[in-house]
């Protein structure tokens, strides 16, 4: 099947599904090529509508420690499609959600001690991506997300899909909620024709293909803000900055190469704290319920973490950690000064 009819084929079911239910729609999307795929669909799909009867909320997740380049692409792309949006009357609103404060990644390892997320203790997906997207959609009963999942692209991709696809053809269900559906429309797209759906289709006019071509070509990489399940985002994909889930962080070192200068310091930064978390020298001798085990970072060693992160911050002209968080940081190391559950030796 030729991408033309392929894309014809998903378009017409865009709509019939939308005219289905009053149910708003939510599109998760991460700035990459799956996401601005599965957006210039549904775009595409709503223009051919007569009326709209509800809303599709395009949501992003700014996790405080997006890769700052991307992020921006992303705040300045949102401006744009909402006055196009707007323009044209469409039902469309695209939104940026943020975690809790408490949540934040600088609160949780530089206020409470957190070590940074490894394979093994990764704490930072479900906070920091997940739960922003559920809490603005866990007030309706039930709900459409919209997602861009690709079968083919790995072998624990696929059997991830196929243990969760519905009868119908583009439709999964969402791990540990029953009300909840997933759509994919490039759930049958390879990676090629995602780039031809982006190039083919006109609208939205501000999701422009040349931007996100060279983003890739400069970084090459997308991680997901509602999945299926448990799925890791590294190696070679959009991210955080921090992440020091993954050994080496491609796509910053990638950009820093092509000449992002700036993203240098961070980039350093980011491979210090993964050597960081590991020194003993600064890490507690008693975790927080009392046994004695490798605990928290030390309230020194997050003052040293917050010390080098505010040097880098003026270094870089990136803002890294906003002062809500720092006025918050203080007051968790006041607590632990003065908790009994706190013990370094």
């Amino acid at each position: 099947m030729s991408i033309r009819n392929k894309n014809n084929e998903v378009i017409s079911y865009i709509k019939k599904e939308y005219l289905k239910s009053e149910n708003d729609w939510h599109l998760g999307f991460s700035g990459g090529k799956d996401s601005s795929a599965s957006l210039k669909l549904i775009y595409s799909a709503v223009k051919e509508l007569d009326y709209y009867h509800k809303k599709i909320y395009v949501l992003f997740c700014d996790t405080g420690v997006e890769n700052p380049i991307i992020s921006q692409y992303v705040y300045d792309l949102f401006d744009k499609l909402q006055k196009e949006n707007d323009a044209e009357n469409l039902p469309f609103t695209f939104k940026i959600l943020k975690p809790k404060l408490n949540d934040r990644f600088f609160v949780k390892v530089i206020g409470r001690g957190y070590p940074t997320p490894t394979n093994i203790f990764r704490w930072c997906t479900k906070k920091l991506r997940v739960d922003p997207i559920n809490n603005f959609i866990q007030s309706e009963k039930s709900s459409f997300v919209i997602l861009g999942v690709r079968l083919n692209e790995s072998q624990q991709r696929d059997r991830t899909i196929n243990k969760y696809k519905l009868e119908e053809k583009f439709l999964l269900k969402q791990n540990n909620s029953v009300n909840r559906i997933i759509f994919s429309p490039i759930l049958y797209h390879d990676l090629e024709e995602v780039w031809m759906t982006i190039n083919s289709l006109k609208y939205p006019i501000s999701l422009n293909a040349i931007e996100i071509r060279k983003i890739y070509k400069d970084a090459e990489s997308d991680c997901t803000s509602i999945r299926l399940k448990n799925q890791a985002c590294g190696s070679s994909r959009f991210g955080c900055w921090t992440c020091t889930v993954v050994r080496k962080d491609k796509s910053i070192a990638n950009l820093i190469s092509n000449g992002y200068d700036q993203l240098e310091e961070m980039h350093e930064f980011r491979n210090w704290i993964a050597e960081f978390r590991d020194n003993i020298n600064y890490r507690c001798k008693y975790r927080r319920n009392g046994q004695k085990s490798l605990g928290p970072i030390t309230l020194e060693g997050r003052k040293v973490i917050l010390e080098k992160l505010l040097k880098i911050q003026y270094e870089s002209n990136f803002n890294l950690i906003d002062k809500e968080e720092i006025d918050l940081i203080y007051e968790l190391w006041e607590k632990d000064k003065k908790s009994s559950n706190y013990r370094e030796y």
